[in-house]
C-alpha cells in the first residue's frame, strides 16, 4: 500500500469514528429525576399590581401575633415579609408596578390585607390584588384607590392549623397603616 492510500484510509476511519462519537453522544440523555417541587415562599401570598407610571401603592398586612403591621416602613415582622416596596418609576427601570408580601406561618386569629395610595397623582388608580392561602385564592379583585386612601382588600380568620375559618372572610375596612 502506498503512503497516500494509508493516509486516506486512516483519515476516513478517523472521520467515521468522529461521526460515530457525535451520533452516540447525541443519544445519551441522563435519566430525569423526579423534580422536587419547591416549597412556596409563604403560606399566605399577597400580590398587588397597578398600571405603569409615577404611582406608588403600598401593601399593608397585619396578623394576630404582631402588634405592628408590615408595610414599606417595616418590611418584616414575626409572620409577614414585604418582598419589594415598588415606588412606581422611582429607582426602577421596569414598567411593571407590583408589591408582594408573604406570611411564613399561620397563627390562629385575624389577618388583614390593605392597600394604600401613597402617591396617586390622578383622581384614582385601579389596583389588581390577589390573596392566596396555601395555593388557593381567597380573593382576586380590582380596586380603585384614591390618593392617600387606605382600603381593606380582605380580612379573614385562621384556626391554629392554618385553615380558613368558614364565614370569616369579609372586606370591612380596618385601618392597618395608621396604627404604625
Amino acid at each position: 500500500m502506498t503512503p497516500v492510500l494509508v493516509r486516506d484510509l486512516l483519515m476516513n476511519m478517523l472521520l467515521g469514528l468522529t461521526a460515530l462519537v457525535v451520533l452516540v453522544l447525541a443519544q445519551i440523555n441522563p435519566i430525569a429525576k423526579d423534580q422536587e417541587s419547591l416549597p412556596p415562599p409563604g403560606t399566605i401570598a399577597v400580590l398587588a399590581c397597578w398600571p405603569p407610571g409615577p404611582v406608588d401603592v403600598d401593601v399593608w398586612v397585619s396578623d394576630p401575633k404582631d402588634t405592628k403591621p408590615v408595610g414599606y416602613s417595616r418590611k418584616s415582622g414575626l409572620v409577614w415579609s414585604l418582598l419589594r416596596d415598588d415606588m412606581g418609576i422611582v429607582n426602577d427601570d421596569s414598567p411593571i408596578n407590583c408589591e408582594s408580601a408573604f406570611a411564613r406561618s399561620t397563627p390562629a386569629g385575624e389577618f388583614v390585607v390593605n392597600i394604600h395610595g401613597y402617591s396617586v397623582p390622578a383622581a384614582s388608580v385601579t389596583v389588581h390584588i390577589e390573596v392566596a392561602l396555601n395555593g388557593n385564592f381567597l380573593t382576586k379583585a380590582d380596586m380603585d384607590l384614591r390618593p392617600k386612601q387606605e382600603r381593606t382588600v380582605i380580612r379573614f380568620k385562621l384556626d391554629g392549623q392554618g385553615n380558613l375559618i368558614p364565614g370569616s372572610e369579609n372586606k370591612v375596612f380596618k385601618p392597618v397603616r395608621e396604627s404604625t
